[in-house]
C-alpha cells in the first residue's frame, strides 16, 4: 500500500510540474472536436469531424470518413476508413490516406502524400507537397499545385487554370 501511494504521489507531482503526463491524451476514441478546440491524436471507432479552426496535435485514424473544418489543422497523418474532406484553408502536416474519395477546400495544404481509393479533387490554390495516387480521376482546382507526382487509376487528370504537377505517372 505504501509503495502504491508513493508512486501515485510522484505521478501527480511530476504531472503537475509538466515533467510527465498524468493521462495519455493520444488515441482518444472521439467522433468530433468543437470549433476552435485542440485535441491530441484521435483513433475513432466511427468517423471523425473537426470544427472550424480546431487543431489535432497528432494523427487521426477513423473507421469511417474524416472531415476537417475550415482553417482546421492536423499536426500528423490522417487515415480515413471511407472518404476525406477538408474545408478551406485547412492544413495537414502529414499524409492523407482515404479508402474512398478525397476532397480539399480552397487554399488547403497537405504536407505529405495523398492516397485515395476513389476520385481526388483539390480546391483552388491548394498545395500537396508529396505524391497523389487515386484509383479514380484526379481533378486539380485552379492554381492548385502538386509538388510530387500524380497517378490516376483511370488515366483521367483534369487541370484547372494554372494548376501544376511535378510529374505524371
Amino acid at each position: 500500500m505504501k509503495k502504491t501511494m508513493v508512486v501515485l504521489l510522484m505521478s501527480l507531482v511530476l504531472g503537475a510540474l509538466g515533467i510527465a503526463p498524468v493521462m495519455a491524451a493520444d488515441g482518444v476514441n472521439v467522433s468530433s472536436v468543437a470549433a476552435g478546440a485542440t485535441i491530441g491524436s484521435v483513433n475513432s471507432a466511427a468517423g471523425f469531424t473537426s470544427g472550424p479552426r480546431s487543431t489535432v496535435d497528432g494523427n487521426i485514424t477513423a473507421v469511417a470518413g474524416v472531415t476537417i473544418g475550415t482553417e482546421g489543422k492536423v499536426n500528423g497523418d490522417v487515415t480515413a476508413g471511407v472518404g476525406f474532406a477538408s474545408g478551406a484553408k485547412s492544413k495537414i502536416k502529414g499524409s492523407v490516406s482515404a479508402k474512398a474519395g478525397f476532397t480539399s477546400g480552397a487554399d488547403s495544404t497537405v504536407g505529405g502524400n495523398v492516397t485515395a481509393g476513389a476520385d481526388f479533387t483539390s480546391g483552388a490554390n491548394s498545395t500537396i507537397v508529396g505524391d497523389v495516387t487515386a484509383t479514380g480521376s484526379i481533378t486539380l482546382g485552379a492554381g492548385s499545385k502538386v509538388v510530387g507526382s500524380v497517378h490516376s487509376g483511370n488515366g483521367k487528370i483534369i487541370y484547372g487554370r494554372g494548376a501544376t504537377v511535378g510529374s505524371v505517372k
